[in-house]
């Protein structure tokens, strides 16, 4: 992005004291070296916006020893264990105090140049939302996929519905909801549901990107049946009673159906692939190439 959006003018010029125009939230489990990593890519990215990053222990470990004193730095009680990731994002939640809220994984990162999250916002607008892109990197750094393509101006349900991986949002506080007790896809409903508040289709950052890297040991690297039964879970409940999507449910529905059954093409709903075969196959499957060649 290049300026030809005005700058955004949001209230970081109140001083420490004002509300932040965004507040990180981030789940620590077993990553003393990756949180402080994650941390400093969302810092970097903080030019011309007032930005706090709320940082929930999940396993016991004080983090605040482990990163640099700043006062744009928050962090939760020390105490819960293993109570899952939906558990300590909510705990973050609840303190957060920004305008807009956005979800990243311990282990992962933001990119972009160093206003990159102020350009976010500028390109929001009004619309409430907006797509942080996903660039998904495997064990040895290389790039495996990038959701959405590039030049991508908006994105909604149904581009969602061919993503076959987690996206983020940043939302304006009133559109999120609390995080639902699911231990893998509990990232996807909240950013859906965001999505669905938005109005279901929201514009795309431009200089802003998520790096999901993929590393042995985290919770996607995990078998296609654990996944299978999230979803299957998630689906009865939007059968159910529309689970807080409204007039978007059946659109939310139909990417978790899509989801699901990709999941199962590739790891047969109880293997585990290897890492970053999954995003691979996904990639072969969109280029038309896999499997067996199979037409568009």
């Amino acid at each position: 992005m290049t300026g030809s959006l005005a700058p955004y003018s949001g209230l970081w010029h109140r001083g420490p004291m004002g509300r932040p125009d965004i507040s990180v939230l981030i789940a620590a489990f077993r990553l003393p070296t990756e949180v402080p990593a994650a941390v400093a890519s969302v810092l970097d990215r903080a030019a011309g916006v007032a930005v706090e990053v709320v940082v929930a222990s999940d396993d016991g470990t004080d983090y605040a020893p482990l990163l640099p004193p700043d006062a744009r730095l928050r962090f939760t009680a020390v105490g819960p264990v293993a109570s899952g990731a939906h558990a300590a994002r909510n705990r973050a939640l609840a303190v957060a105090r920004g305008a807009h809220l956005l979800m990243l994984d311990g282990d992962d990162a933001l990119e972009g140049p160093q206003d990159a999250m102020a350009q976010a916002l500028a390109t929001m607008g009004k619309a409430g939302a907006v797509l942080v892109p996903s660039v998904v990197y495997d064990a040895a750094g290389q790039v495996v996929r990038r959701i959405p393509a590039e030049r991508a101006r908006r994105f909604g349900f149904s581009g969602w519905a061919s993503a076959f991986a987690s996206l983020h949002l940043i939302a304006r506080r009133d559109l999120a909801t609390p995080f639902r007790p699911f231990r893998l896809i509990d990232d996807v409903l909240f950013d859906l549901g965001a999505l669905a508040a938005a109005g279901g289709e929201v514009p795309v950052a431009d200089a802003l990107t998520y790096r999901y890297q993929l590393r042995p040991g985290q919770a996607t690297d995990t078998d296609g049946g654990r996944f299978d039964a999230e979803y299957a879970r998630a689906l009865a409940l939007i059968a159910a009673d529309g689970a807080g999507f409204g007039r978007h449910a059946g659109a939310a529905a139909a990417v978790l159906r899509r989801w699901r059954a990709m999941n199962r093409l590739v790891g047969g709903g109880g293997s585990r692939p290897a890492l970053g075969d999954y995003h691979r196959a996904v990639v072969a499957y969109l280029e038309g190439s896999w499997p067996a060649g199979r037409r568009r």
